[in-house]
């Protein structure tokens, strides 16, 4: 009896210990696994809401999304070393161009967007502004107007590409240089019905001029609400998301039809000009592009994200937020084992 219950009480001890082991494990907060997403600004409205969709399919799980302009968002990855698990940009071609081979094995091409003029009522002729006077409104020397910088951001060298093509459509000789190259330092020339735009690593507006230039599109958001700024050159994605007013352009020049890319081809931007870094960019449609980076900590994750930005799910919160998907999702190189095409 002796023995026994000296065994009892050892038992007891040790089960005591073991329960107050766990209870205090219990008791320490589980750090939640992280997904970091680098973005172009024009997503990270749709993918907050896709993650908040994601995180509540996935306890535990904890999206960062850190928006930039797109060119920005690739140099963190191949010159700053820095680590993303996804990397979703406003220009696909910049992931072959860019990443591959050496950072990315494949992308995912999967949502349009277009090019609008935003404004506000503060921005001065608001009431005359249309399709058919954009330009002649921002010739008015009262006018501030402005978009992102090209060599960070695809919206800033589509903004360039949309000066370009007005002056083809709209038959405006000079527009291209009245409106940019006398208020910039970058320079342009002509030949064969071909434009080539060449734009500094320094690339800014002139002392004095009423152009405005921001790292990327979203930046310029709260000076057109402030009044500070009267027009911006932004996604109509972005403008439909923060209740901007906008001024539709024709798809001669909007860069939203693929049927198009022929035309828009003809406007070529060096960004970088005369740097290591230089490259060329051709006109194209716009289509937003994805990838998961070689340099991905939590690859089967990612997967799991990037199945869910594209499922009806996904599609119906960008449908909402003014950036349709494709009719057909398209996938180029070496895709891992588990994505799925929505």
């Amino acid at each position: 009896m002796k023995y026994g219950r000296a065994i009892f009480l050892m038992l007891l001890s040790a089960v005591i210990i073991v329960c107050l082991v766990v209870g205090h494990n219990l008791l320490i907060p589980v750090e939640p696994v992280q997904l970091k997403i680098f973005c172009a600004g024009s997503l990270a409205i749709p993918l907050e809401r896709v993650a908040e969709s994601f995180e509540l399919e996935n306890p535990g799980v904890d999206v960062i999304i850190e928006p930039s302009g797109s060119v920005l968002a690739i140099r963190k990855i191949i010159e700053l070393d820095r680590e993303a698990d996804i990397l979703a940009v406003a220009d696909y071609r910049l992931i072959p161009k860019l990443m591959m081979p050496g950072h990315a094995d494949f992308y995912v091409s999967f949502a349009s967007n277009k090019m609008v003029l935003a404004y506000t009522d503060k921005s001065k002729y608001s009431d005359e502004i249309n399709q058919d006077n954009w330009f002649q409104i921002l010739m008015r020397a009262d006018v501030k107007y402005g978009f992102s910088n090209p060599n960070d951001d695809p919206c800033g060298y589509r903004s360039l590409m949309v000066f370009a093509l007005a002056e083809k459509y709209y038959q405006e000789g000079g527009l291209f240089k009245k409106l940019i190259a006398d208020k910039s330092n970058l320079f342009f020339n002509q030949s064969d019905g071909e434009f080539f735009i060449y734009v500094p690593a320094d690339f800014a507006p002139k002392s004095g001029s009423n152009l405005v230039i921001r790292s990327k599109s979203v930046d310029l958001i709260a000076l057109l609400e402030t009044g500070a700024l009267d027009y911006a050159f932004e996604y109509k994605s972005v403008a439909i998301q923060h209740g901007l007013k906008y001024v539709e352009l024709p798809a001669e020049v909007d860069l939203s039809d693929l049927r198009l890319d022929e035309l828009y081809q003809k406007i070529h931007v060096y960004l970088f000009y005369k740097t290591e870094k230089q490259r060329e960019i051709v006109g194209q449609s716009i289509v937003y592009g994805l990838t998961i980076p070689r340099c991905c900590q939590n690859k089967e994750l990612a997967i799991r994200f990037v199945n869910f930005l594209l499922s009806d799910a996904g599609r119906e919160i960008f449908d909402e937020s003014g950036q349709p998907f494709l009719e057909k999702i398209e996938v180029s190189g070496e895709v891992p084992n588990g994505i799925e095409l929505g």
